[in-house]
């Protein structure tokens, strides 16, 4: 596959700011698509930024995301940080054109081991991403970091979200889907109800604030994670349609995206609904520019862990007298992170699956209580048994 021929390059001209010297930048040690200096080879490469506009534009082609590049790019840089920022991506002449061109760029970098980093104006991110490892073969985990859940279709204008046509045109390839972050006056109550029928999960915006370390375990199992800035209140990024002056502040949306960045399971990061015409004195842009910077911290940071290795981690049993299975959890000695143990029922081949979570799940268990994520990802691994 030839890159240049999915993407537009940019120029990053009269948009560095001054906040630290030119030579400890992000530009000075990255690669980006110019039109002097095309895309040539990505294998050395662990993250790429893809910029998707709106729409296919027929007049002179305007970089919508420009400031966000100009504002990341003067941050400060890692001298081990491998970067490629591929351009914009060339619009189709429909949307399902778009989506599906972007799907095989992302199955092409997935396939290398790298990871984009997508910004855009709408979910169709979402869906690109979740094609892409679709095609695959992979059952995907899929964590969302949005004020809004539209999993509902509109009957009135036939109108198909991305989320309805995840949960039903493609709900072969989905294994969980988490919302983080929803705003109670903004959710349709049957949108929650059909989310607990189906063994997902969503969190209120103020639940998660008042214990935000719960966002890693979430996103630490989690295939494709996007954030929605519609998440951000709108004093800390006012820059999308339908701000709202409640949400989540610039600091805890950047340790959302460190902790994305950290996931060891993570194949591809989107942030969207960025709508520029609305960015007052450039808020937003410098609000998705450090939230990119933390998720590039977060990357760079991981440590990968796998409880099938016994080797440096405790176990934990837990037998509850009132419950048909032994609860067994492992936290790492290294990280003091924590897993669950969660028996798949197989006549043929039984095994186990780890499920992410936190020691506040374990002291949960002691105390007598199964916790409800182990008992959604038991209902969702063994749904053939009956």
């Amino acid at each position: 596959m030839n890159l240049n021929d999915y993407f537009d390059p940019i120029e990053i001209k009269n948009t560095q700011r001054n906040y630290i010297k030119s030579n400890v930048q992000l530009l000075s040690i990255i690669s980006v698509n110019t039109k002097k200096t095309p895309i040539e080879n990505v294998e050395d490469t662990d993250l790429v930024i893809i910029g998707l506009p709106n729409s296919k534009k027929e007049e002179e082609f305007i970089d919508e995301f420009s400031e966000i590049r100009g504002e990341l790019y003067s941050l400060s840089a890692y001298k081990k940080i491998k970067l490629f920022d591929l351009g914009n991506f060339k619009c189709g002449k429909t949307k399902s054109d778009t989506i599906i061109g972007l799907r095989d760029v992302i199955v092409e970098l997935v396939s290398k081991n790298i990871i984009p980093i997508i910004i855009g104006n709408s979910e169709d991110i979402i869906y690109a991403q979740f094609l892409a490892l679709k095609k695959t073969g992979k059952k995907v985990n899929l964590a969302i970091v949005d004020s809004k859940i539209a999993a509902l279709e509109n009957k009135e204008t036939g109108l198909k979200t991305t989320l309805w046509k995840i949960f039903t045109e493609e709900n072969d390839s989905l294994f969980a889907f988490t919302n983080i972050g929803y705003q109670s006056y903004f959710v349709n109550p049957k949108t929650l109800q059909f989310l607990s029928e189906n063994n997902h999960v969503a969190y209120r915006t103020g639940i998660i604030r008042s214990n935000i370390k719960e966002v890693e375990p979430i996103l630490r199992d989690a295939d494709i994670i996007g954030i929605n800035i519609s998440s951000i209140r709108q004093s800390d990024a006012p820059a999308q349609a339908s701000a709202s002056p409640n949400g989540f502040y610039g600091e805890e949306i950047c340790q959302i995206a460190k902790y994305a960045g950290t996931s060891n399971s993570i194949s591809v990061f989107g942030v969207f609904d960025y709508n520029p015409s609305f960015d007052f004195n450039n808020q937003t842009s410098r609000m998705i520019a450090q939230m990119i910077w933390y998720f590039i911290d977060g990357f760079y940071q991981r440590i990968p862990e796998n409880p099938l290795n016994n080797s440096g981690y405790k176990k934990f049993h837990v037998n509850l007298n009132s419950f048909d299975y032994e609860l067994v959890f492992y936290k790492s000695e290294k990280t003091n992170r924590w897993w669950m143990e969660i028996p798949v029922l197989d006549s043929e081949n039984s095994k186990s699956y780890f499920l992410s979570c936190t020691i506040e799940d374990y002291q949960k268990a002691v105390k007598g209580e199964v916790p409800e994520k182990w008992i959604l990802t038991f209902k969702k691994l063994n749904a053939s048994q009956g």
